[in-house]
């Protein structure tokens, strides 16, 4: 018996399907309204996990933004670049193997996609970058030179 509702576990249903690695999502209509249900692999888990009185189970996931749904086609070109030290402790430089006669954006990202760190650099075959302060763990740099870009993970020990 469920001691919050005084139901049995049989009165529960479970909805399943096959997932994607995106999820799914499902519309549901109730009495109070409709809602868009999207979903995707979930855990059991003493955080996350609600039960509702209509038998419906809803448990934490992991679910990628839809932000890239609407995004253009990607035309920018490579940007030829080496980052050394990699992993890192404390600065790391950026050298080009051609010639930058554009100004350089750097952006550094963290696993969840937050935007950690950002610089502009005038252009300059070698940049050097102080990251002493932010804390250790994996991240993703972009370098973007007008239409040239290049990408990377970093680990900072």
């Amino acid at each position: 018996m469920n001691s919050v509702s005084g139901q049995t576990i049989s009165e529960y249903r479970i909805i399943s399907s096959n997932l994607g690695t995106a999820g799914s999502s499902t519309t549901v209509a109730t009495a109070n309204g409709t809602y868009l249900v999207s979903q995707s692999v979930g855990q059991a888990s003493v955080i996350g996990t609600h039960s509702s009185s209509n038998g419906y189970i809803v448990r934490q996931g992991y679910q990628q933004p839809l932000e890239n749904l609407n995004s253009t086609v990607n035309t920018t070109v490579n940007l030829n670049a080496k980052v050394h030290p990699n992993p890192f402790t404390r600065d790391i430089n950026i050298s080009f193997s051609s010639i930058i006669k554009n100004n350089v954006n750097i952006q550094l990202f963290d696993v969840l996609g937050k935007l950690i760190y950002s610089d502009k650099h005038t252009a300059s075959q070698t940049i050097n970058l102080q990251l002493g302060h932010i804390q250790k763990g994996t991240y993703f740099l972009k370098v973007t030179s007008k239409n040239k870009s290049f990408n990377t993970k970093l680990i900072k020990i």
